[in-house]
């Protein structure tokens, strides 16, 4: 077994047809295009001795920016006006085909985010339920949980998995926490409640919440099993990736079924709430109906992948239990 200790390497690993990931039958090729890694680095420039901020590439710059610099390095090295070089060399792309899967990612967690919050503000009016629970102290605790999804999210477009992982286990401990904080009354002591207290009251709410707790425990502690996700194999040999597109396929999956979770907690609070309103509890089943389709079409894409398989029976079944929600 060889390692791929350096950025050539796995580089090399992910652009070559022949080596498929371990758990999976597709070529490494076809993860790089539905899930190519986003930049990730901070540009500083200094004038004077003094930083210039914002000076730089956005995460994912515009079109027309990618051609000015494309017209800029075709200038620099062909010794060429820069306004000939962008006549005679002009940057022919989709935007989509480099980004893959990622616009449709970025629009289902942004709405995601943006239906949780809704949920959060409902929450607000209920003056009822501060009177009789820890009710603050949950709401502001589930407020706070949602950054840490943006961690996860952000670490899986840097191609990461157990790192994810790690996170995401995190979370949904938190989350579970926050819910028992809600039927909890003031009399009762908070510091004696333990995690498995929360997880349990979650599988309540959630019946999947379990197995998906033991999924991100599972990529978040190593064993020889856990870790053949990160071995990428040919006819003749075996190489390790520390981080990479089909990671990103796994780990995207894992932040949208932790997701899915969480929206279906809300709605069930929702549902069985005296002031449940229409609206919020629609967009939340919508956005936990476009989870669950951009999971299958994933899987339809990827057929012969065990890991996005298994995560995807997960997320089908948390949204089926949504659909059923009234």
């Amino acid at each position: 077994m060889t390692s791929g200790s350096s950025d050539d390497d796995r580089e090399t690993t992910s652009q070559t047809a022949e080596f498929t990931p371990w758990h999976s039958h597709e070529p490494m090729q076809r993860y790089d295009s539905l899930f190519p890694l986003l930049p990730d680095f901070v540009a500083k420039h200094t004038i004077g001795n003094r930083f210039l901020p914002n000076v730089g590439f956005e995460a994912r710059p515009s079109a027309g920016l990618w051609k000015k610099v494309f017209a800029a390095l075709v200038s620099e090295q062909m010794g060429i006006s820069l306004a000939h070089a962008e006549r005679r060399y002009p940057l022919e792309f989709n935007q989509s085909h480099w980004l893959g899967l990622t616009d449709r990612i970025d629009a289902i967690y942004s709405e995601a985010l943006a239906h949780l919050d809704s949920f959060l503000a409902l929450r607000k009016t209920q003056a009822d339920r501060y009177n009789r629970s820890l009710a603050t102290f949950s709401d502001q605790f589930f407020y706070r949980n949602l950054g840490s999804l943006d961690a996860a999210k952000r670490l899986s477009e840097l191609g990461y998995l157990c790192e994810v992982a790690a996170i995401l286990r995190s979370s949904l401990e938190q989350f579970a926490f926050s819910a028992k904080l809600d039927s909890t009354g003031k009399s009762e002591d908070v510091a004696a409640i333990r995690p498995v207290q929360c997880l349990n009251h979650l599988k309540k709410f959630v019946p999947a919440a379990g197995r998906l707790y033991g999924l991100t425990s599972k990529y978040a502690h190593f064993e020889f099993d856990h870790h053949t996700h990160f071995f990428a194999r040919s006819p003749t040999e075996v190489q390790t990736i520390q981080r990479a597109p089909v990671l990103r396929a796994y780990s995207t999956h894992l932040v949208f079924a932790v997701l899915a979770c969480v929206s279906q907690y809300a709605l069930n609070i929702l549902e069985s709430s005296v002031l449940t309103i229409q609206g919020p509890s629609e967009e939340i089943r919508k956005t936990i109906d476009a989870i669950d389709r951009y999971s299958d079409d994933v899987c339809e894409i990827l057929k012969m992948d065990a890991v996005l398989g298994e995560i995807d029976i997960l997320i089908h079944e948390i949204a089926t239990t949504a659909s059923k929600a009234n």
